[in-house]
C-alpha cells in the first residue's frame, strides 16, 4: 500500500541531458584546441627524458599515474583528482547537500583507505620496485606503472574494508605484478597482433584482479572488517530520469576507474586536464596533442552509455557505462585519429557495448572477486571490437 505502480518501466535517461552532456564535450574540443599552449618543460616528451636521472621527473610521473586510465597522464590532472577526491570525502562525511554521489560506491568512509592503496602500490611500483628502469633503454616512451592505481589493491580494499594486512598485502603484491605482467602481454600479445596498446593494459587489470583478490582470500590474516556508514539514514533516492541527475552521473563517469565516481572529483580532474592543456598541448596523451578529443569521445560515451541504460541506476542500482570513459573512446583516439568523427563513433558505440559486456562477466565472477574485474574485461573485448569495426570501415 502507498507505493506506485508502474504500468510501463522507463529506461531511457533524460533527452536534455544528452543534449547537454553532448555539448559540454564539444565545448571541451573546441575550447581546447584553441587554447592548447606550447609550454616546452611540460611536453610529454621532455617529461620522461632524463627521468632516471631526475626525482623530480620521478614524482611528476607519480602524478601522471593517477589519471593514466583516461589516457591523459598529466601532472594537473593527477594532482586534481586527487584534490577532488578529498574534497568529495569530506563533503560526503559531512552529508554536505554538495557531495554529489557517495564516493566508493557508497562506501565513504573507506576512500581513506582506497587512496592509501593506491599512493602504496604506485609509489612501490615506481621508487622501490623501479619498474621505470625501462626508461633505460631510449626507445621506451611509456611504461604501464600506472596498472596498481585503478587495479587490485582498491578493489581489495573495497572488499575487505577498512584492513591494515589488507591494505599492505594488496598494495605490496599489486605494486609488485601489475607493471610485468603489461609488458609482457604488450611485448608477446598487443603489438604482434596489432591490438590497440590499452588491451594490455585491462587484460592485466582483469588477470592481476583475480589473482590478488584470490591471493587475499587465502591468506590467514585477511579477514573482511565491518564498514563504518557515514550516513544514520538511508540517502533520499535519486530520481535517475532527470536532467541534472543524467548531467552529474555523466561527469561522475569520469572518476569511476578510480573507485571514486563522484561529479566533484571528476570536476577537480576535468580542471586539471584543462590546465595542462593549456600550459602545454603537448603535455597529456603523451605528447599526441589528442586530449580534445580523447575527452569529447568520453563524454559521447558516457552520455551513450548512462541515455541507454539510466534504468539500471533505478532505486540503487549502478551499471558500468563508464566502460567507454577509460577504454574504447580513447583508445580509437589515439589509434585512428584525434578527431571528431573518431571520437564520436568509438564514444557511441563503446556506450552501447560497454556497459551490458560488463554485466555479462559480472555474473560470472567467483566469489570473492570484486565486480572491477568484469568492467575491465568488458574493456577488452568491448576495445578490441570497436576498433576492429573503425579499421573495417573505408572512411575512417
Amino acid at each position: 500500500m502507498g507505493e506506485t505502480v508502474k504500468t510501463k518501466e522507463k529506461m531511457t535517461g533524460a533527452l536534455p541531458g544528452f543534449i547537454i552532456s553532448i555539448v559540454i564535450g564539444f565545448a571541451f574540443y573546441f575550447g581546447l584546441k584553441a587554447l592548447s599552449g606550447n609550454n616546452a618543460v611540460f611536453d610529454y616528451n621532455n617529461m620522461i627524458s632524463g627521468i632516471l636521472d631526475s626525482v623530480p621527473k620521478q614524482i611528476a610521473w607519480f602524478f601522471m599515474n593517477f589519471t593514466e586510465a583516461q589516457f591523459y597522464a598529466s601532472v594537473f590532472a593527477g594532482i586534481g583528482i586527487i584534490l577532488g577526491g578529498i574534497v568529495a570525502w569530506i563533503l560526503a562525511i559531512k552529508n554536505s547537500k554538495y557531495a554529489g554521489f557517495d564516493v566508493c560506491y557508497g562506501s565513504s568512509t573507506l576512500f581513506p583507505w582506497v587512496l592509501a592503496s593506491q599512493l602504496i602500490s604506485l609509489g612501490l611500483a615506481i621508487f622501490v620496485f623501479r619498474y621505470i628502469n625501462g626508461f633505460a633503454d631510449s626507445s621506451v616512451t611509456w611504461i604501464a606503472t600506472f596498472i596498481t592505481v585503478v587495479g587490485a589493491p582498491p578493489a581489495v580494499m573495497l572488499l575487505y574494508g577498512p584492513s591494515v594486512p589488507a591494505l599492505l598485502t594488496s598494495s605490496i603484491i599489486g605494486g609488485l605484478i601489475c607493471a610485468p605482467t603489461a609488458i609482457w602481454i604488450g611485448d608477446a600479445i598487443v603489438t604482434p597482433w596489432k591490438l590497440p596498446g590499452v588491451v594490455a593494459n585491462v587484460s592485466t587489470m582483469a588477470i592481476t584482479g583475480i589473482i590478488v583478490c584470490m591471493v587475499c582470500k587465502i591468506l590467514p590474516w585477511i579477514k573482511p572488517v565491518p564498514v563504518k556508514p557515514h550516513r544514520t539514514e538511508a540517502a533520499p533516492a535519486d530520481d535517475v530520469y532527470s536532467t541534472s541527475w543524467f548531467v552529474r552521473r555523466v561527469f561522475a563517469e569520469f572518476t569511476e576507474a578510480q573507485f571514486y565516481g563522484n561529479e566533484v572529483a571528476s570536476a577537480f580532474l576535468l580542471a586539471g586536464a584543462v590546465i595542462g592543456t593549456i600550459v602545454c598541448g603537448n603535455h597529456g596523451a603523451y605528447g599526441s596533442g589528442a586530449v580534445p578529443a580523447i575527452i569529447l569521445s568520453q563524454f559521447v560515451g558516457a552520455a551513450t552509455g548512462v541515455f541507454l541504460y539510466a534504468g539500471k541506476f533505478d532505486n540503487g542500482g549502478w551499471y558500468a557505462t563508464y566502460v567507454p570513459v577509460v577504454s574504447v573512446g580513447p583508445a580509437c583516439v589515439l589509434m585512428y585519429g584525434a578527431n571528431i568523427p573518431v571520437a564520436v563513433f568509438a564514444g557511441v558505440l563503446g556506450g552501447i557495448i560497454g556497459g551490458p559486456i560488463a554485466q555479462f562477466f559480472s555474473e560470472k565472477l567467483p566469489e570473492g572477486v570484486h565486480g572491477t574485474v568484469a568492467n575491465v574485461t568488458s574493456m577488452t573485448i568491448s576495445t578490441i571490437t570497436v576498433s576492429v569495426v573503425i579499421s573495417a570501415l573505408p572512411w575512417f
